[in-house]
């Protein structure tokens, strides 16, 4: 049976692999490293912190049977450049020198950041129910809307936002990937 919770630090090995899957070429963008294994070590740093975009209480998951097989990131947009401090600051560690980062969202919005179902536990619906978690979590916390970016080219997960009452309402590029903007009222 599967529960789904907020994230804690203990988390960290099963939640950093699942969003990697998630973030394409972002994760060189927000890490500075091309190396997989530094990828990892970098985000897992930042989802210890108290603070940041990837910080543990961004994160919520799914377990089955004790093991992490689905997360979400999930925050409000308006916090998006206080957020990014953590990540400019673990960039220039690497000697990179980077003001912000693009954004990826509008003002006013309960951002979904990422999701990532483990490939052995696709199909069953995981993360409709992590998607939904995250709305109620920005609905108890007062939201009016959630938002969330598609890739151009992921067509399958294009037509689950739309079922699940995601409305495309722009076209964004973000560090030149061309993204959908999709929004749903809370």
């Amino acid at each position: 049976m599967s529960m789904i919770r907020k994230a804690e630090k203990k988390d960290v090995n099963g939640v950093i692999p699942l969003l990697i899957t998630a973030m394409d070429e972002m994760k060189t963008v927000f890490t500075g490293h091309t190396d997989e294994k530094k990828i990892l070590s970098k985000l897992g740093e930042y989802f210890l912190l108290d603070e940041g975009r990837y910080t543990y209480k961004n994160f919520s998951v799914c377990e089955i049977d004790g093991k992490i097989v689905g997360i979400i990131v999930a925050y409000h947009s308006d916090e998006g450049e206080e957020l990014d401090e953590v990540m400019l600051a673990g960039l220039q560690e690497n000697g990179i020198t980077r003001d912000y980062f693009e954004k990826e969202f509008y003002e006013n919005e309960y951002y979904i950041d990422s999701v990532a179902v483990d490939s052995d536990y696709q199909g069953r619906g995981i993360a409709k129910q992590l998607i939904r978690f995250a709305e109620d979590e920005g609905r108890k916390m007062g939201y009016e809307k959630s938002s969330l970016i598609v890739h151009m080219d992921k067509e399958k997960a294009y037509s689950i936002y739309k079922k699940i009452g995601y409305e495309e309402d722009s076209k964004i590029t973000v560090y030149g990937e061309k993204y959908k903007h999709m929004v749903k009222k809370l």
